[in-house]
């Protein structure tokens, strides 16, 4: 891992913090302790020309959490969704 910056480090404290708010409102009120997370972004921009961009973003704890647990986070969870959404269909 290469070293982070000090704003760095201050963004990654922020949103380890805004996840363990989140957390807390929507939880169901058992204790627990956040180990690892993976946050997915889209942001959307225009260009010079006015086309329209977009990019995907992609952070974890701390950029520290390795690319095969990320996957494994997100591919679990892809999981989770395309079950909700199945189940949804079938009401």
């Amino acid at each position: 891992m290469s070293s982070r910056t000090p704003e760095q480090i201050a963004a990654d404290d922020a949103l380890t913090a805004a996840i363990e708010q989140a957390l807390a409102a929507y939880g169901d009120g058992v204790p627990s302790v956040l180990s690892e997370y993976v946050v997915i972004t889209a942001q959307h921009r225009f260009d010079d020309d006015g086309d329209s961009l977009t990019a995907i973003g992609c952070f974890s704890r701390d950029s520290d959490v390795p690319l095969h647990r990320m996957l494994g986070l997100v591919e679990y969870a892809s999981t989770r969704l395309r079950k909700r959404a199945a189940e949804d269909d079938e009401a």
